[in-house]
């Protein structure tokens, strides 16, 4: 039998009545890593910015920020995991 590990690698941040997957102007957070390390990766579903830019108010930025550290935090987490064995 395996064992499982659950890791978040994406978090959306979005309104109270929005969907989260679909939502118009929805902000991702994700972990990605390219071989070279982890980074993450931050993402809007709005129509209205431009290629590469992120529109956000002062809260928003906020939650953004908290989910940024939930996502970094989980991985140093995992390293020191993996370094310890």
């Amino acid at each position: 039998m395996s064992n499982f590990k659950t890791t978040i690698l994406q978090v959306s941040i979005h309104r109270e009545d929005s969907n989260p997957v679909f939502g118009e102007g929805n902000t991702y957070i994700a972990v990605r890593d390219e071989a070279a390390g982890p980074f993450l990766s931050i993402t809007q579903t709005d129509d209205y910015s431009e290629n590469g830019t992120i529109r956000c108010d002062f809260e928003e930025l906020k939650a953004i920020m908290a989910a940024s550290e939930m996502l970094m935090h989980q991985m140093y987490i995992e390293k020191a995991e993996m370094e310890s064995k």
